[in-house]
């Protein structure tokens, strides 16, 4: 079984590698480039507003480091068909398992480290300690994930799911509270984070005698897999992923404005599939929701002038997919309009939203600014709306057609 979890790894890893070169564009790695840099200096400039010891520090970086804890879910690589075909393979499916725990684990630890080194400015301004304690806490932090990754392992096991609920409410209880006492105490959050993975993996692995659920491991991985082909989705198509429509009635009346002509035949269509969709709808409505925290956590005009305008970009950018929804629709081939039309629509519809998006940036930024400042992030989100409209997507609409 060791050789069959591999092997279904790298087919999983050549899937991933396939759609890795959508994701990691120019655009997406200057983006987070620029967003790393913000987010930097932003922090070291508030660093520099504190004094040690900062008290509210351990509460901010406990809760901080409970919720990326989360980070990262327990990939078994099971399909449909495992129910049938490797359900005589059950007692061997231990060392299965134990092999996608430990694949399980390699991400979340690299993401702990990370977050682990960004926080350590912090901790070091909230408690005098030196940076060298950083090893005794991402330790720690490894140990935490490890027991939530075990919990996450015995979900696919015939386990009551009161008993479930009560390890994970063990769970996030004693390590939110380790995690507190360790900026007092560091080596109580030490030993407590390690006794907490040695009683689960004892408990929740050594001492499991249950029978696997099938039927809730394929759905278990099966909804793993489809929140990373969603956010691939946000650059490029994947056959893996099939968009929901909604009704969205009370979205009726903007329609209904739309005049039934020729003219308006694709303008129509994208509009309706935009509202009705939950794909570009909802992605929408997360960037512009994002967005709007980061404008209305800063006070600095360039920062939030920045940020802004560079969410309507992204918003921009991913609705651009939109213009190819009905390619390959027949029915759309014996309209008698234009080719020509669908681009019209398409930038017409563009416009509408980032103009929307641009006047709501810039009411949050008038709030949180003064004087002058006010007016200026609404005109820079104006224009890079017009902008984007006007020049970035007729070239990318082209390069679509090409």
């Amino acid at each position: 079984m060791n050789n069959f979890f591999q092997l279904r790894l790298a087919k999983h890893q050549k899937k991933m590698m396939k759609y890795m070169r959508y994701v990691l564009n120019d655009h997406f790695v200057l983006i987070c480039l620029f967003l790393i840099g913000g987010v930097g200096f932003y922090y070291s400039n508030w660093l520099k507003t504190l004094t040690t010891p900062f008290q509210l520090g351990g509460v901010i970086l406990s809760v901080f480091w409970l919720l990326c804890l989360y980070f990262g879910k327990f990939a078994s690589f099971t399909r449909a068909a495992d129910i049938v075909f490797l359900l005589p393979k059950e007692e061997e499916m231990r060392g299965y398992l134990q092999q996608a725990f430990r694949y399980s684990c390699i991400f979340p630890f690299i993401f702990l480290g990370l977050i682990c080194g960004f926080s350590m400015p912090l901790l070091v301004v909230s408690t005098g300690r030196p940076f060298t304690v950083f090893f005794f806490y991402l330790i720690m932090l490894w140990c935490m994930k490890s027991s939530q990754l075990q919990i996450k392992r015995a979900e696919v096991f015939r386990i009551d799911n009161r008993h479930l609920l009560l390890c994970k409410g063990a769970w996030a209880v004693s390590s939110l509270l380790m995690l507190f006492f360790s900026f007092y105490w560091i080596w109580i959050g030490l030993v407590g984070a390690i006794a907490q993975a040695i009683i689960y993996g004892w408990f929740l692995w050594k001492k499991m005698d249950r029978r696997l659920d099938w039927e809730k491991m394929v759905q278990i991985e099966e909804h793993r897999l489809h929140q990373i082909y969603q956010f691939i989705n946000l650059f490029t198509d994947v056959p893996e992923i099939t968009s929901k429509v909604k009704r969205r009635k009370y979205f009726d009346p903007l329609l209904e404005r739309i005049s039934k002509t020729p003219v308006n035949t694709y303008y129509y269509l994208y509009m309706r599939r935009f509202v009705r969709g939950t794909d570009f709808s909802g992605l929408v409505f997360r960037l512009t929701l994002i967005g709007g925290i980061l404008i209305a956590s800063m006070s600095d005009v360039y920062f939030i002038s920045g940020i802004g305008a560079l969410f309507i970009y992204l918003i921009g950018f991913q609705l651009l997919p939109l213009y190819n929804q009905f390619r390959y629709m027949t029915l759309v081939k014996l309209y008698p309009v234009q080719e020509e039309q669908k681009k019209r629509a398409i930038k017409k519809l563009l416009l509408g939203v980032l103009l929307a998006v641009a006047i709501l940036f810039g009411l949050l930024a008038a709030i949180v600014l003064s004087g002058v400042e006010k007016v200026i992030p609404l005109i820079i989100y104006l224009v890079a709306a017009g902008l984007f409209v006007g020049l970035y997507a007729p070239a990318r609409l082209k390069k679509m057609d090409d």
